[in-house]
């Protein structure tokens, strides 16, 4: 791997290490109050709705997770973004209904709705007290592999951090994956990318992103990837969503074997951003998620050149926030720089995981 991403590399897990810590920091007044449909009362701080249960913050028992349809009703004086299956999305307080209703109640800018709690498919607290630290969640991931009989040995580090407000989700991940073979051509893969989404009405979503990557595999020493484009889910609810995109990208590439020589001269091409990605969720303890994601680079211009990725990822949780994960990856490049070892690359990882 060259030094200089090496070094970025290292310099982003440290700083995802004190991102960890700093949440840890995170103290706000815990007033919300969830009333469960059995008559029970828990008090707490409402963190978030996503996959059928909501995350509550107590001071006695810690994290607790409730599911939705045990909730009779809440009431909050935190500002809530609630996301509902159709795609609207409404931002207000949670006041105590006056009467009997099945309905949440929600307290708006523009006066009161009641929403059908079965149409609900995400909320989210929004706290405009909050520090930088306390908005952000993300997971970390560490995979080790060896096999003694063709002596390989793979570690792979996945991380992700995100930052939601109302309107946008910027997110930051990584995912470097080093293959060292005892009597072969050791090779590195990395990808480091922004993403940042722009949440429209209906469902549909602004999208754009800045990437550094690197795959010795297909002959890329270091290749910069920035793409801009419009996507919209096609569903979502508590179990799962679907979404797809259509873009634009530049793309600059420094090949293995341009290392070798003067020539300074290359210069981005274009090509077209295809993308899809599938998350299926398994409701309630032991939490398990599929995730399925697919993008395709058809070339612009390099009529003749065709890239695309594939990943699939199955995780599930077996302590509080600990996780266990099982991935595959495959990148496919028709026209691979010279010096390539192969048009495919692709792999199995195992790992173990942390959630913030």
């Amino acid at each position: 791997m060259h030094p200089s991403i090496r070094h970025f590399l290292i310099g982003f897990s440290a700083l995802l290490y004190l991102m960890l810590c700093s949440t840890a920091f995170a103290v706000n007044k815990k007033t919300d109050l969830i009333y469960l449909k059995n008559g029970d009362r828990i008090t707490g701080e409402i963190k978030s709705l996503d996959q059928g249960q909501l995350l509550l913050k107590t001071d006695a028992l810690g994290n607790v997770m409730i599911k939705w349809e045990d909730i009779n009703y809440i009431n909050s004086d935190k500002w809530l973004q609630v996301e509902l299956t159709d795609g609207s999305r409404f931002f207000g307080q949670a006041p105590e209904p006056e009467s009997n209703t099945d309905n949440l109640i929600l307290q708006t800018s523009r006066g009161p709705v009641s929403l059908d709690p079965n149409q609900v498919v995400k909320i989210e607290a929004i706290n405009i007290n909050e520090t930088f630290w306390q908005r952000l969640d993300g997971s970390l991931k560490l995979g080790f592999n060896f096999s003694k009989a063709s002596d390989v040995t793979q570690l792979n580090l996945n991380a992700n951090a995100g930052y939601r407000t109302r309107k946008y989700l910027a997110n930051v991940a990584l995912n470097t994956n080093l293959t060292r073979n005892g009597e072969g051509t050791d090779t590195t893969r990395g990808d480091l990318t922004g993403t940042y989404f722009r949440f429209r009405p209906n469902r549909w979503f602004w999208v754009g992103s800045l990437s550094a990557q690197t795959n010795e595999e297909l002959g890329i020493e270091f290749r910069a990837l920035g793409s801009g484009g419009i996507g919209r889910f096609l569903f979502q609810t508590p179990r799962s969503n679907l979404a797809t995109s259509l873009g634009l990208a530049a793309n600059l590439e420094k090949t293995i074997t341009d290392s070798d020589t003067t020539d300074n001269d290359n210069e981005a091409s274009w090509e077209g951003v295809i993308g899809i990605e599938w998350n299926f969720y398994k409701l309630y303890s032991p939490k398990a998620s599929w995730r399925l994601s697919a993008n395709a680079y058809p070339g612009i211009t390099e009529t003749n050149r065709n890239r695309g990725n594939l990943d699939l990822n199955f995780s599930q949780e077996f302590w509080k926030d600990l996780f266990w994960d099982l991935s595959f990856y495959y990148s496919y490049d028709s026209k691979p720089p010279t010096g390539a070892l192969s048009k495919e690359d692709f792999g199995i990882v195992t790992s173990i995981g942390y959630s913030f």
